[in-house]
């Protein structure tokens, strides 16, 4: 299967950072299976919503239904112009992450015996689109079709810069490759 066209490159979702021993060994005891010895592995089997544990054909599939996803969202919920989903949201990591969060819990709510949690989704769609709006920033680019337009001031730093972790001395590089930033 084909990666959808705004699909970001491999790699381009920045990996969630592994969990300090120390703080693992802390919250062991409420989580007894982050004692086991594995360091931060995807779960398995791997969770739909944890967009940057995909890979390969998987990556492709739940893209391409998030794409639909945002499509259904614009034609159904975005009556503002701040509401809209961009074409681009796979280039912004933020948008990616809240969109998969909010598609995969509307599955969950809407496929329940009851109707009791509708509401609570519904307050999220409105807190999403208040991030959207944020992270976007008024009057976008990106909803002209002009993603690489993005002024510097929309690049988040901590991507580009180099992270050192003091205990440990591990140095990695965080560089986003997302494109049009």
């Amino acid at each position: 299967m084909a990666l959808p066209r705004h699909h970001p490159v491999n790699g381009s979702l920045p990996p969630w950072p592994p969990l300090p021993p120390r703080v693992r060994r802390l919250l062991a005891p409420a989580n007894p299976h982050l004692d086991e010895p594995v360091v931060d592995e995807p779960a398995e089997p791997p969770r739909p919503w944890d967009l940057c544990s995909l890979d390969g054909e998987l990556a492709a599939v739940v893209f391409s239904w998030l794409d639909e996803v945002a499509v259904w969202h614009n034609a159904t919920y975005a009556g503002q112009d701040h509401q809209v989903i961009p074409a681009c949201w796979p280039q912004h990591p933020s948008v990616a992450h809240d969109l998969a969060a909010l598609a995969f819990s509307r599955v969950d709510v809407y496929q329940a015996a009851t109707a009791a949690y509708v509401p609570r989704w519904h307050h999220d769609l409105e807190s999403f689109h208040h991030r959207l709006a944020a992270t976007l920033g008024p009057n976008p680019p990106c909803l002209r079709g002009d993603h690489d337009a993005l002024p510097r001031r929309y690049a988040v730093e901590a991507a580009e810069r180099e992270m050192v972790t003091g205990s440990a001395g591990l140095e990695r590089s965080c560089t986003w490759s997302g494109g049009g930033y």
